[in-house]
């Protein structure tokens, strides 16, 4: 809208200085215009990407089709910070987007680096985070028996005989990164040598188990990556298709891309793309566990049980205190407050609930491959430093 204006002030609003006709005429439904576009923030993008709208970040949330719509005060945030918060989000390198919702309804809403509210987002290892839900609904559909089910037993018959002679892996220890096998995934090369690999399956398994399973924490992406096969084959249907089936057709989603690895699986680890309004749908699911408006669409105990401390991991990471992993989550418990959940996509893709103070934050930012931890904490301030505190 205000780019229209701009153009349109610029053909014909300049006239009125030699035709008074032509202003009366198009003069005052050209402010009009601008007036109405500052209304509402969802598909603004900041001055350092490709439509330049105004010195100021408009964030406040209108009319959109995924939510409905809310004020900062009716639903309890101190707009000041929110403010505040917005504007040091302009200035933060490689942030795409940010949402803040309460009570299911969007308060905020803002875009940056010329993205929009329909672009597919990377999200990189918060695909760790759908997954763990996706088996969470296995389980209630009887296609997959418990959490403590060997992997054995799931797995495609082809990649079993690969578990012979090690100690039996669960469900659970892939959910909590606790597999046992050998894994360095503390580089980019680490990432890359599995994903790249012409059975990204088979990779995994082929490593040496040296530690027992259920007994230590070693993050892994390839973990999920066997649950993504394990989904395929006890489903009878991709990851991709499955997903589609109970998690994205009840809340709406229908636009969407997963990477495919070449062992033929979709990627568990880190394949998924999503629009961040579609994504924000998601954390409102778990914010609400599992819950999306009258419908029941995740099992509430998986989901709750998911968000408890599997594996304790303290550590302050930009400000925020992590306490712990759970089954795709990290979770934090910030000073005098309840305790939250976050899935952490590489580069800073944060979706983050806090169920108790029924709050979902959406952070998204570039999936970029350099100085990956100064933007990460960049990124995670702006929620520890202005939209975290804004709760009242």
């Amino acid at each position: 809208m205000q780019l229209i204006c701009n153009s349109f002030f610029g053909r014909y609003c300049k006239l009125s200085l030699a035709n008074g006709a032509l202003f009366l005429r198009y003069g005052w439904w050209c402010l009009m215009l601008c007036c109405l576009s500052a209304c509402g923030g969802s598909d603004q993008t900041d001055s350092a990407g490709s439509s330049p709208v105004s010195s100021t970040i408009l964030w406040r949330a209108s009319d959109n089709p995924a939510f409905p719509v809310s004020t900062a005060a009716a639903e309890g945030f101190n707009e000041s910070m929110l403010e505040q918060g917005y504007s040091a989000a302009r200035s933060t390198p490689g942030l795409y987007a940010v949402l803040v919702l309460r009570r299911g309804r969007l308060v905020g809403e803002a875009y940056f680096s010329g993205r929009k509210s329909t672009d597919l987002l990377h999200l990189r290892s918060v695909t760790k985070t759908v997954i763990s839900h996706l088996i969470g609904a296995a389980i209630s559909q009887g296609k997959i028996q418990s959490l403590q089910q060997p992997i054995s037993e799931l797995l495609p018959q082809r990649y079993r005989n690969l578990l012979n002679g090690k100690a039996p892996v669960t469900v659970a220890d892939l959910l909590s990164m606790r597999s046992g096998f050998a894994w360095d995934e503390s580089t980019l090369a680490g990432f890359e040598q599995w994903v790249m690999s012409a059975d990204p399956t088979r990779y995994v398994l082929e490593q040496a188990q040296t530690q027992l399973p259920g007994t230590e924490f070693r993050y892994n992406s390839a973990n999920f990556h066997l649950l993504s096969a394990i989904l395929s084959e006890q489903t009878g249907m991709a990851t991709r298709d499955y997903a589609r089936q109970v998690l994205f057709m009840p809340l709406g989603i229908s636009n969407f891309r997963w990477e495919k690895l070449k062992d033929g699986y979709d990627n568990g680890g880190a394949g998924l793309e999503l629009t961040a309004r579609d994504l924000a749908k998601l954390g409102v699911l778990w914010q609400q566990q599992g819950r999306w408006g009258s419908q029941q669409v995740l099992n509430q105990a998986y989901v709750m049980t998911s968000a408890s401390v599997q594996q304790p991991r303290s550590r302050t990471f930009a400000g925020l205190s992590i306490s712990g992993y759970g089954y795709g989550w990290w979770l934090f418990k910030q000073s005098g407050q309840p305790a939250g959940q976050l899935a952490w996509g590489y580069g800073g893709q944060f979706v983050m609930t806090i169920p108790e103070q029924e709050l979902t934050l959406l952070l998204m930012a570039n999936n970029q491959t350099t100085d990956v931890g100064p933007q990460e904490n960049a990124v995670m301030q702006l929620a520890t430093q202005w939209f975290l505190p804004a709760v009242q």
